[in-house]
């Protein structure tokens, strides 16, 4: 029997041909985007305190929320249960202020992949958090989540495209899930309001 020739044997498709099995493995290693931690400077310490300071505030909200409504409702239960039925705008803006506690923590994670150089995840994700506080109708979160992307928005320069190019519509919202229910929870509160006003 005659021997086979290695281009017959690539032509048949068979795996004796050793470069077009390279070639495959090559293919399938091959990595996606490397991501590098952000530098320890000046600059991001004191975004990092950014971080920390709109964290802070956002969850110190629901306190100063809680103290309004129960000094409203004249400092008893009963005042205060007469307070909400009476104002149905207040309650609106009550369960609006149960929500930032929910943000400030997911702000923790948008700071660590922000560190860790996925700018990409970061930025959409401040993005969707300025969406459901615009929805929520709080300013302070308005306020703080522009402030903390303006920060990092100069550090981010095409991460948020390289982020939309790998991760595609399944990981994108997964990366936002987060965001995603923040923005549902501001679309019932924009509705109520909404329909209180035509009342």
């Amino acid at each position: 029997m005659a021997k086979t020739s290695r281009a017959q044997a690539a032509a048949r498709g068979t795996k004796l041909d050793a470069d077009r099995e390279v070639t495959a493995v090559a293919k399938a290693t091959e990595p996606r985007s490397e991501r590098r931690a952000r530098p320890q400077s000046k600059y991001e310490r004191r975004t990092g305190k950014i971080f920390t300071t709109v964290q802070v505030v956002l969850v110190v909200v629901p306190v100063a929320m809680i103290g309004y409504v129960w000094l409203a409702g004249g400092g008893t239960m009963d005042g205060l249960r007469e307070a909400m039925a009476q104002n149905p705008t207040l309650t609106v803006s009550f369960i609006s202020a149960m929500c930032q506690p929910l943000i400030a923590w997911l702000l923790k994670f948008v700071r660590e992949h922000y560190l860790a150089g996925d700018g990409g995840y970061a930025a959409a994700n401040l993005i969707g958090l300025i969406c459901g506080e615009l929805m929520l109708q709080n300013a302070v979160g308005v306020v703080g989540c522009a402030l903390v992307l303006w920060r990092i928005w100069r550090r981010v320069n095409g991460e948020l495209t390289a982020w939309k190019a790998e991760r595609r519509l399944g990981g994108m919202l997964a990366d936002l899930s987060g965001a995603l229910v923040v923005c549902a929870l501001g679309a019932l509160c924009a509705f109520a309001t909404w329909r209180i006003s035509m009342a």
